[in-house]
């Protein structure tokens, strides 16, 4: 798919098949995903996958409006290092988390950003420190069913104001 299918055709997916990804698949989309820019090049960001189905319906629990999560064969926590980076460590993972959506989405995986978390609780889960910030819970996954169709934007003349 071009660069202008893929930014406009990206949906937000909420249902999965009860379908693996595998291991290469995974491998590419994070390959891509750590090309992403961040502030002063410091890539203050950890990925931590989670394949057990066990801990995700435990970490799905803790996603206050996306218990659908624990339909996905992998989520993804992406964990900010608050030290490495103080100032824009919520920027640059809120990037790349937005690169590891489009780069899923290039293999035919959806995924859905997931911000309303019990965080202190997923912490804990995954033995984290108090340095480490979660941002969201990505879960992965191909998706069931349709693809949603895009939910209206607003006209350009709403949100572009050039100033010649």
């Amino acid at each position: 798919m071009d660069a202008i299918e893929l930014l406009k055709g990206r949906r937000s997916i909420r249902s999965f098949e009860n379908r693996p990804i595998d291991e290469k698949t995974l491998n590419k989309i994070f390959e891509i995903t750590r090309w992403c820019f961040s502030a002063v090049n410091r890539q203050p960001w950890k990925f931590y996958v989670i394949r057990k189905k066990d801990l995700i319906n435990e970490i799905a629990k803790e996603c206050i409006t996306g218990r659908f999560a624990a339909e996905a064969p992998v989520l993804v926590v992406l964990v900010g290092d608050i030290e490495e980076q103080p100032k824009w460590y919520v920027h640059d993972l809120s990037f790349v988390s937005l690169q590891l959506a489009l780069a899923a989405w290039t293999f035919g995986i959806g995924t859905c950003w997931i911000g309303n978390i019990n965080r202190d609780t997923v912490k804990q889960l995954l033995g984290l420190n108090e340095k480490d910030f979660i941002l969201t819970v990505l879960p992965l996954g191909y998706p069931k069913g349709e693809i949603p169709s895009p939910r209206p934007r607003k006209e350009l003349n709403e949100l572009v104001i050039y100033l010649d």
